[in-house]
């Protein structure tokens, strides 16, 4: 815990009246973040570790099996996320672009789940939502949301109903004529954005964030880990060439994992 934070949490401490931690709403709190923790250990560890296993397996199948790395879909997410690299190392912070972003994800899931927005801010230094509705959901939204990669899909969702996408078309710049095609961009826009999630997602994360610590820290970094490796699956997925990967030997070969560590660790306590 940071200085700030330690300065803060002693504060709230010694402000609070007395008996307030015999009142049911915080014994309830306490309980509700015991079994998040049980939870956590429990079902969430074991399920981060078989999908990371299961993510690593059948991205070797591919490379071995199949023309993966030279696939359309995987050049361009890579090149997209080359150019965030580079960007980021060049020293370009968008923070407040990704306040906005985290902000909005707890105010559409909290309208989601039927809450009231109250008031709402964005700014470099920070952001915040005021709402009637909390959960886990809610207060964890940016961190399992790529906001701006399912803003890129819609959009181009909404393009696709107009436009073959994957048509070449001509675009004339200056001079020249090329021929662009807009599934390319479309992966490569993924690709950056979805690092850019995945960047600040992390440096939030390590800066001790009050969204991961209300749920549990170690609940919450398993969820999140566990939601961002589905949702890295599925991308996989969908980068793979046809006749390619699908989800049923996905699903196969997790389980296949889950029991394969499972019997390790049978055999290792009994």
């Amino acid at each position: 815990m940071s200085s700030a934070n330690r300065r803060r949490h002693l504060h709230e401490t010694r402000s609070r009246p007395a008996g307030i931690n015999n009142r049911r709403d915080v014994q309830r709190d306490r309980a509700l973040l015991l079994w998040k923790r049980w939870i956590g250990g429990v079902l969430l560890a074991p399920a981060c570790l078989v999908t990371a296993v299961t993510l690593i397996v059948m991205l070797w199948r591919a490379v071995t099996r199949m023309d993966f790395l030279r696939s359309e879909e995987f050049v361009f997410f890579t090149f997209g996320g080359v150019v965030w690299g580079i960007a980021y190392l060049a020293g370009v912070r968008p923070v407040t672009l990704y306040v906005l972003g985290h902000e909005l994800s707890h105010l559409f899931t909290a309208r989601m789940f039927g809450g009231r927005i109250f008031d709402w801010k964005v700014s470099a230094a920070g952001g915040y939502v005021e709402t009637d509705k909390s959960n886990t959901w809610i207060t964890l939204a940016p961190y399992l949301i790529p906001f701006y990669t399912l803003l890129i899909m819609l959009a181009f969702g909404i393009a696709g109903l107009a436009l073959d996408m994957q048509e070449a078309h001509a675009v004339s710049l200056w001079k020249w004529t090329v021929h662009l095609k807009p599934l390319r961009f479309l992966y490569a826009l993924i690709g950056l954005t979805w690092c850019f999630h995945a960047t600040y997602t992390v440096k939030t994360v390590i800066a001790e964030q009050g969204d991961l610590k209300r749920n549990g820290e170690f609940f919450s970094m398993m969820l999140i880990f566990l939601i961002n490796a589905f949702l890295l699956i599925a991308l996989f997925l969908a980068a793979s060439p046809a006749p390619g990967l699908g989800l049923g030997e996905v699903l196969r070969c997790w389980w296949s994992v889950a029991t394969g560590i499972l019997g390790w660790v049978w055999r290792l306590v009994f």
